[in-house]
């Protein structure tokens, strides 16, 4: 009983990590590339492995451009 729990909440952590992030990577990205990238092209049979991938790599950035503001921060008010 234990596992299953620990299985559930950390399926919910990943998610609600990934969904955080993506959406600040995604918010950065369309900043910076004027709208152009991420697509938001809903997931269609046969495009959906292609577009699985560009939702880590988005929440990858979106966490990376986090620990920077926050590194930034952290220098301008210390």
């Amino acid at each position: 009983m234990d596992s299953l729990i620990a299985l559930i909440m950390g399926l919910l952590r990943y998610l609600a990590f990934n969904t955080v992030f993506y959406l600040l990577g995604a918010g950065l990205l369309k900043l910076l590339t004027l709208g152009r990238y991420p697509r938001w092209l809903p997931l269609r049979a046969g495009h959906w492995r292609a577009q699985a991938g560009d939702f880590d790599l988005v929440a990858l950035f979106g966490f990376l451009a986090g620990v920077g503001l926050l590194v930034l921060a952290a220098y301008l008010f210390a």
